[in-house]
């Protein structure tokens, strides 16, 4: 008998990155990402297990151009990163914060 997952919801420990992230999953492709810093499961499935739209349609838009040696866990993790800079940056900007 051949099975299909249709749906699927992961939780992924990074130890490297030190953050936990949602995966969520329909047909194989993502469709929503979400992320902690830190090592607190217990807080991450009270405060974290919703789809992060922001960081989804970030992800799905730059996903094409992250570097394919990466597994999809660590295109996961350098789009995070790319989009907290992004959202530091922009934050910034507009309140004219000087580093």
């Amino acid at each position: 008998m051949d099975y299909k997952v249709v749906e699927s919801r992961e939780i992924v420990w990074c130890d490297s990155d030190d953050r936990y992230i949602l995966i969520v999953k329909e047909n194989d492709e993502i469709i929503g990402l979400n992320y902690m810093q830190g090592d607190d499961l217990d807080v991450f499935k009270a405060d974290y297990m919703y789809i992060d739209e922001e960081l989804t349609d970030f992800y799905r838009s730059i996903e094409p151009y992250l570097d394919t040696r990466n597994d999809e866990v660590g295109k996961i993790n350098a789009a995070i990163w790319a989009h907290f800079e992004y959202t530091n940056l922009k934050f910034e900007r507009k309140y004219n914060i000087k580093k």
